[in-house]
């Protein structure tokens, strides 16, 4: 029974225990005011504070009501010990450092010096390397010369152009690219000189090859003056137009030793300046038969002239060192009375040189940076010295820290176990105890006042009034501020050591421990209806919110937390029931089917964690071809004491507690999964699933679909969406934009129940709508005359005109079959067909007359 609003509530260590059966003692918002009795013995009545709760388990900091105590002298020598050992360790850490500084100071000296010793290793090895290509190329130009000496001594009367043809065959210049020029020098006197102007004008040179054009200038002889004797080359190669020699250039004139090589025999060099490039001429004296007569006067007689060539030395330099940077070359040829000197690349100053021999005549020169021996010179040694000091002092901190730090660690191990602690007991939106620890505070409760006489403990369970509005509305943001406001609210209005936690959702609750046998918690209920009343401005939305709070109270001795929570609320429902912005008393004799609703709604809510919910599918057919189409998913539950509960009964029950949402997603889920799965078996069936306004309602209802069509992997003309014809009615214009949001999926959509919303033809017009499911109630009054049959054909020709397709539900008779097949309904199902079955069962579906071959003609 309900008591007067007000009255006062006694006697609570009597009331409340789980055996007897309760009634509620409401108090609503608009009753006369609520009388505050304030009893000493109870300090739920004491003045509301400021601040957060903390709770009577949890060890309170030092405070001036709790000074810290002063040092004991155990504490005091711990500390000296401890700067002692501080010392200790300080003076060990300063000893590694100094000694790791030292190992790094020698290690980087020794690999300086290594270093040193290699570079200059490779330098050697550098410079044998250069000097041995060099020789080769020195090698290589002897054996030109030998081979041009052979042919001009077995050829003693050879024409330019035969020479010119030789010297092609052999590829020289394409082999020595040092060469620049080659040819035949003769000795001329100066009374044949009219005589070998003839010839030569007879035969001229070709410089550029025996198909090129001869020389353009006339035959003068350069250095002009007249001798005894004169030296013009008879044949000759050039490699280009800039290296070409004149016919009429006197080699004895330029290079006097010219004779004296005559009757040596040996090769003469020379230097030689052009456009200011220094190039290296080398004679060779050739003799009749190709041998050096013994004596002067045989080589005298024998001598046919010489060959001569034109070489670029710092070809055959640059050619030399390559692969060997930073490094400079230079080569000599050093006979009495000639020095040549010929170099490539930069000597540095105070460079490091090696010079290596390459006999008859020819030295190199190698020239490279000095290497320096110090150790800040080397990288390498650097980068030892300044890691391995880095190391010792970082291998030196770390061994202090180890050393002195065991606390600290702890001190470190003990706050973040306690930070750990924390979040997993407390809820992480408000910083209020969680549910995990509401219980473990309630056990502690009902332990104390078990031991202690005169304690009563008491639960305050309180809920938000509307709070999922809230959030349809405004935002998540904006619930999460509400949540947290309520937090701090209820922690302002009750004592240190009490409690106030979250319980998930909008669901608070208030841990109380009242003395003496009159305690009341209903002064503290009233006083946080109250607080809870006054509106909340939302900045960011730039709105001010009023809302309200509903609450739920046991007090009594009861033997688990579980018990008094479950009590709490109980009450709170009762609460709900009764307009809400109320609170209301649990009391001991409760009536009978308002328990069991109550004891429903919470085993609806374990019952959606639990997954206590199965699926199963009801055939559709198709009329004209026969054949199984789709199938409609319908939820049951397993209840552990009831058993199978139908939709009927739990259904109203979860639309109204908010429940319908995650437990519409959850069967959404299955029943995509389910289709994928018969897709996959071969068996392509539709799946129509129950949508209820709830869902529909909700701004996130199309990314809960196109999730469910992505995690199936079900293509979206598989899955149809069931509206009831009433919730589109209740808000048409939000109906249509939801529906068409889920349209443009490619989801089908149908209006179930349709003929009791009292659509209208301009209504189904705008909606997004496929398929029109009849109420079973036309069907069923088929058989018993009056307007059904008119109605239904009215709804078949709306469904023709729209181009719908039409689903007649509930046919659970022949005659009703042959009717709506008469009429030219397209689709049906209903317990004549098949009942709601589980999904294997469907698998092996048989009706008379479907062919099992064609199924999916049709898709709903």
């Amino acid at each position: 029974m309900l008591s007067a609003p007000g009255a006062p509530y006694a006697g609570c260590a009597t009331y409340g225990h789980p055996s007897r059966r309760a009634s509620f003692r409401a108090h609503p918002a608009g009753a006369d005011p609520i009388p505050i009795v304030r009893t000493p013995a109870c300090r739920t009545n004491a003045r509301p504070r400021a601040g957060r709760i903390v709770p009577v388990s949890e060890s309170q900091p030092d405070s001036p009501r709790n000074p810290p105590a002063p040092d004991s002298p155990r504490e005091g020598v711990s500390r000296r010990l401890s700067r002692r050992r501080h010392s200790v360790w300080g003076a060990f850490t300063a000893l590694f450092v100094a000694a790791a500084a030292v190992g790094s100071l020698l290690g980087a000296h020794s690999v300086a010096h290594t270093d040193a010793d290699k570079a200059r290793l490779a330098f050697h090895l550098s410079s044998a390397e250069i000097a041995s290509t060099l020789k080769l190329a020195v090698a290589h130009e002897e054996d030109l010369v030998i081979s041009a000496s052979a042919f001009t001594a077995t050829n003693p009367r050879v024409s330019a152009a035969a020479f010119d043809r030789w010297v092609e065959s052999v590829h020289a210049m394409q082999r020595y690219p040092e060469l620049q020029n080659i040819g035949l020098v003769e000795l001329v006197r100066a009374s044949q000189v009219p005589d070998f102007k003839a010839r030569m004008a007879a035969h001229p040179l070709r410089p550029l090859g025996p198909r090129s054009p001869g020389p353009r200038e006339a035959f003068q002889v350069f250095p002009a003056g007249d001798r005894p004797y004169y030296c013009f080359a008879v044949a000759g190669l050039a490699r280009s137009i800039a290296s070409y020699l004149p016919g009429g250039l006197d080699y004895c004139g330029l290079a006097k030793s010219l004779i004296a090589a005559r009757d040596t025999g040996a090769s003469n060099y020379a230097p030689f300046v052009a456009a200011n490039a220094t190039t290296l001429g080398i004679q060779t004296p050739v003799y009749r038969g190709g041998t050096t007569p013994s004596t002067v006067a045989g080589r005298r007689a024998a001598f046919l002239g010489w060959l001569g060539e034109l070489l670029q030395p710092g070809v055959v330099l640059q050619r030399s060192l390559e692969g060997h940077p930073g490094t400079a070359a230079t080569i000599s040829y050093a006979s009495t009375p000639m020095h040549a000197v010929f170099r490539s690349g930069h000597a540095p100053r105070g460079a490091e040189t090696t010079q290596i021999d390459l006999h008859n005549g020819w030295t190199v020169q190698t020239f490279r940076t000095a290497v320096a021996g110090g150790i800040l010179a080397d990288a390498r040694a650097t980068d030892l010295l300044v890691g391995g000091g880095l190391l010792g002092l970082l291998l030196g901190l770390l061994v202090f820290v180890l050393g002195t730090g065991r606390m600290r660690a702890l001190s470190l191990v003990r706050e973040k176990t306690r930070e750990l602690s924390h979040q997993a007991l407390h809820d992480t939106l408000t910083g209020l105890p969680n549910r995990a620890l509401v219980l473990d505070r309630a056990e502690q409760m009902l332990a104390r006042a078990g031991r202690q006489a005169g304690i009563v403990p008491g639960a305050l369970f309180i809920d938000v009034d509307g709070f999922k509005h809230v959030n349809d509305n405004l935002g998540h943001a904006a619930g999460d501020l509400l949540l947290r406001v309520v937090g701090e609210r209820l922690q302002s209005a009750v004592r240190e050591q009490d409690t106030v936690g979250r319980l998930g959702g909008d669901e608070f609750v208030v841990l109380v421990e009242c003395e003496g046998p009159d305690a009341s918690l209903d002064s503290l209920a009233g006083r946080l209806i109250e607080l809870l009343r006054e509106p909340l401005k939302i900045e960011d939305a730039g709105k001010t919110l009023s809302f309200t709070a509903s609450i739920g109270i046991a007090v009594g001795q009861y033997s688990t937390p579980d018990e008094l929570l479950r009590d709490a609320d109980l009450a709170l429902y009762a609460a709900k029931a009764g307009g809400k912005d109320r609170y209301v008393m649990f009391d001991a004799n409760l009536d009978p089917e308002t328990e069991q609703r109550l004891e429903l709604e919470m085993d609806l809510k374990a019952a959606v964690w639990d997954e206590q919910f199965f699926v199963l599918y009801q055939p559709i057919v198709d009329l004209a071809s026969r054949t199984l189409v789709g199938a409609e998913a319908l939820i049951r539950w397993r209840h552990p004491v009831r058993g199978i509960l139908r939709p009927d009964e739990f259904i109203p029950l979860a639309e109204e507690t908010g429940l319908i949402v995650p437990l519409g997603a959850w069967v959404l889920d299955e029943a995509c999964r389910q289709a994928a799965a018969w897709r996959a078996a071969g068996r392509d069936i539709g799946i129509s699933v129950n949508v209820s306004a709830h869902q529909l309602g909700r701004d996130g209802f199309a990314s809960d679909v196109r999730r469910a069509l992505l995690e199936s992997g079900i293509e979206p003309s598989s899955l149809t969406l069931e509206v009831t014809e009433t919730t589109i009615m209740s808000d048409v214009a939000a109906a249509c934009e939801r529906l068409e949001e889920i349209n443009a999926l490619g989801v089908r959509i149908a209006i179930d129940d349709f003929g009791t919303g009292y659509a209208s033809l301009s209504h189904l017009q705008r909606m997004p709508v496929d398929v029109l499911k009849v109420d079973r109630s036309f069907i069923a009054a088929l058989n018993d005359g009056g307007q059904s049959r008119e109605l239904l054909e009215a709804i078949l020709g709306v469904a023709q005109a729209l181009s719908l397709s039409v689903i007649a539900e509930g046919i659970e008779a022949a005659g009703q079959l042959t009717t709506i097949q008469e009429m030219g309904c397209e689709m049906a199902q209903g317990f004549l067909i098949g009942r709601p079955s589980p999904a294997e069962v469907l698998e092996s579906f048989e009706w008379p007359g479907v062919d099992q071959t064609a199924v999916g003609a049709r898709t709903v």
